[in-house]
This record gives C-alpha cells, sequence and structure tokens, in this order.
C-alpha cells in the first residue's frame, strides 16, 4: 500500500466509524464490535487505531481483514485514503427459511373437501346451482358439520352412504368399531345356550 498523509487516514478513521455505526454499533461499541464482527482477528485496540486514525501503514492482511469486518470490498481502505468513497461489499441475500407450519399451499381441510364433493354430488343428480349453493350456505360448510344430523341431511341430499359420508370427512364407520353387547338383537343367546358354552369350557 503506497504511503498517505495523516489527513488521509483521519478521513478513512472518520469513514470507518461512520460504518461501524451504519452496521449497529454504536459510540461505545469497538468491543462488541471486535468479538461480533472479527471474531479475534482484528483486535480493539487496532480497530481503535484504525478509526482514530492513529498510524501511517498497516500489514496487507490487516487492512484486508479489516474491509471485510466493516462490510467494504477489497481496496475500499486506498480509494478512501485517495479521497474517493468506499464501495461496499455486495451480499448475496439470505436464503429465506421456510416456515413448515405456513405454506402457500395448504391441503382442503376435511370440511372444504366435502363442501366441494357435495356440490359436485348434487350437480350429478341434476340439482341447479343456486339449490346447490343454498344448502351448502344452510349447513355451513365448508366448516365441517358437527352433529350427526348434518351428516344425515348431507346422505340425503347427495344419494351417498352414511359410511361414504363419513370417511370424507376422516371418521371410521363406528358400526364397523361396535363390539357385540349381551343385550344386543343380533347376539342375543338363550340361558340354553350359555349353559351348554358354559359346560363345553
Amino acid at each position: 500500500m503506497d504511503t498517505y498523509p495523516h489527513e488521509a487516514w483521519q478521513r478513512l478513521g472518520r469513514a470507518l466509524e461512520r460504518r461501524r455505526g451504519e452496521l449497529g454499533y454504536g459510540f461505545r461499541q469497538r468491543g462488541r464490535f471486535a468479538r461480533e464482527r472479527s471474531g479475534g482477528v482484528i483486535s480493539v485496540k487496532t480497530i481503535s487505531r484504525l478509526e482514530k486514525g492513529e498510524r501511517a501503514s498497516y500489514p496487507e492482511s490487516t487492512v484486508g481483514a479489516a474491509e471485510t469486518i466493516y462490510q467494504w470490498a477489497p481496496g475500499s481502505f486506498e480509494s478512501v485514503l485517495r479521497g474517493g468513497e468506499p464501495d461496499p461489499l455486495v451480499l448475496a441475500p439470505l436464503a429465506r427459511k421456510v416456515n413448515p407450519i405456513k405454506t402457500t399451499y395448504a391441503p382442503p381441510t376435511a370440511g372444504e373437501r366435502i363442501a366441494s364433493w357435495v356440490y359436485v354430488r348434487m350437480r350429478q343428480l341434476g340439482h341447479p346451482d343456486d339449490v346447490i349453493h343454498e344448502f351448502i350456505a344452510a349447513e355451513g360448510l365448508p366448516q365441517e358439520p358437527t352433529t350427526l344430523s348434518a351428516v344425515q341431511r348431507i346422505v340425503d341430499v347427495t344419494g351417498a352412504s352414511l359410511a361414504e359420508v363419513l370417511a370424507l370427512l376422516g371418521v371410521d364407520d363406528i358400526a364397523t368399531r361396535r363390539t357385540p353387547h349381551s343385550g344386543d338383537d343380533d347376539f342375543d343367546t338363550t340361558d340354553d345356550d350359555k349353559d351348554t358354552e358354559l359346560a363345553e369350557a
């Protein structure tokens, strides 16, 4: 690096101090700036000397490291010392972090699926659009139906089975999960049958 007068180094020092402020480090934050930006490559004492314009020369490695921590392009110190302006580093934009919870696409809810299915099914059955829209609005779709009577109304208007509508809502058909109770008609056994079962055991 060429030799420059003391005034040039003071001009550089003022520019560095201004740049540190632009980077979010206040007047008395040289220590924090040195820790966070240089990671120990340049000491607080060196940063202080640079910003005060105290010395007339620095090793090329110090100049390069200082340009980096002040986010100036290489050659910016030389430019300021000659009376010009520094060139800020053009940093690549940080990759946007995608929030897995908030995306531009969300799969349809069960209520949205059932609303569009009801619309298609009623159209297939020949219902006019105004009747379909009136039914969908009256049922509060695309909110999920929450009562058995609401599900039954959908079954009635679409001609579908209860199991089909429940499957669209993501609900298992309750009848398939029922376990037989001794009081059910289909599984009623007489006392004689019970005695026989016990005798065989």
